[in-house]
Order: structure tokens, then sequence, then C-alpha cells
């Protein structure tokens, strides 16, 4: 597994280094931003499109999508029980 994940890791930086000029280009004469998720997507759609299996990597990627982007809902929690 730590071979396959190591070849995964190597496959999505040699994508990401090739495109990411591109990219800011395009964000320059677009005048907007390309969202990392965005550019995430892109690399497995690459993936998908070339069928390069990438499983261990989207199961990291998976996990770290479904993680909250702010702590908010825990804070809240918290502010609950301290109210208490």
């Amino acid at each position: 597994m730590n071979d396959q994940l190591f070849d995964e890791v190597v496959l999505a930086k040699e994508y990401l280094q090739s495109n990411w000029e591109q990219w800011k280009q395009e964000e320059a004469t677009r005048d907007v931003i390309i969202s990392s998720e965005e550019k995430w997507f892109r690399l497995f759609g690459h993936f998908k499109e070339n069928h390069i299996a990438a499983p261990n990597l989207i199961k990291i990627f998976e996990y770290a999508f479904c993680l909250p982007g702010k702590s908010a809902p825990a804070e809240r929690v918290f502010s609950l029980m301290n109210n208490a």
C-alpha cells in the first residue's frame, strides 16, 4: 500500500506542477480564483479520464473534504455546555 500511495502522490505532483502555470494564467485572464477544491477535482478528473487508479489518495481527500472548514459548530456546542 505504501508503494502504491507513493506512486499516486508522485503522479499527482507531476500533474499539479505541469498545470500550475496554466491555472495562474487562467486566473489572470479571467480575473477569477480557481479554488483548491477545483484544482483537486481537475486532478481526479484527469486521473479518471486517463484510467489512473488512485484509491489511496481518493480516500485521503474524501476524509479531508468531509471535515468542516470552520470550527463554529463545535464552538457553539462548547458554548452551550458552558452556559448550562
